[in-house]
């Protein structure tokens, strides 16, 4: 879906934990609730790449580590 709509510009109002100098392009939603969290962009590089990182945790029993689902998602996005 991110992939449709990444062309609107209120998809790269929030560039979310990507570097928008590093991306020709970022498209970003994101969105939590107690024991959810989804974090999903789609990038294009300098070369025309496009790329999309997407990542959906969910536990209802125990609260979600938040700060290493994100240090996690951002090592993907570093490394790409």
């Amino acid at each position: 879906m991110i992939e449709r709509l990444q062309y609107l510009d209120l998809m790269t109002i929030n560039a979310g934990l990507a570097t928008k100098e590093k991306w020709q392009r970022v498209a970003y939603k994101g969105g939590s609730e107690p024991g959810v969290l989804n974090l999903t962009t789609f990038l294009i590089d300098e070369e025309g790449n496009q790329y999309t990182v997407v990542v959906t945790v969910n536990n209802a029993k125990k609260a979600l580590d938040e700060a290493k689902i994100m240090e996690s998602y951002q090592a993907m996005l570093n490394y790409l």
